[in-house]
């Protein structure tokens, strides 16, 4: 009986933990992601409106967050720019269709790591849309197939 108790904590002790990832997607046009937690710290990267990140830790006060994107660059935002809702990004450049299927017709092609806003699901299909930088390049919606996107969104 000892051997088995023995057993069972040592398999406790050795067993690595399990967190479930937190998602979050920035909620500005555009986001400085930087080097450390501050205003003063370098920018590393720039995030744009609806890129998914995975949270990883949050300063001491929580006004910062520590996030990872797709391709695992990593950097701080203030939590003030980080939204709850869902984001997905292009893990790879694809075209958009105006309706869920390889035949549609293409409605926008984008390059890889550009972050859309679900809209709905259907089969392996995800509606997106964007929110261009610039006004004059015009809304992207459409649906793109799911293996071709990384992120979550709220349900």
């Amino acid at each position: 009986m000892k051997k088995i108790i023995a057993l069972c904590t040592l398999m406790l002790l050795v067993s690595a933990p399990v967190f479930a990832q937190k998602y979050a997607s920035v909620n500005a046009k555009r986001a400085n992601i930087r080097a450390c937690a501050g205003t003063k710290c370098a920018i590393k990267w720039y995030a744009w409106r609806y890129t998914p990140v995975i949270m990883v830790k949050t300063n001491e006060d929580k006004s910062w967050v520590l996030v990872k994107d797709f391709e695992g660059y990593s950097g701080w935002i203030s939590a003030s720019l980080l939204s709850p809702n869902g984001g997905m990004s292009a893990k790879v450049d694809l075209n958009v269709r105006k309706s869920p299927s390889s035949n549609a017709d293409i409605v926008c092609t984008v390059e890889k790591g550009y972050p859309f806003k679900y809209i709905s699901k259907k089969g392996s299909w995800i509606q997106v849309e964007d929110d261009p930088a610039d006004p004059k390049d015009g809304k992207c919606e459409g649906w793109v197939y799911n293996v071709n996107l990384w992120g979550f969104f709220k349900q």
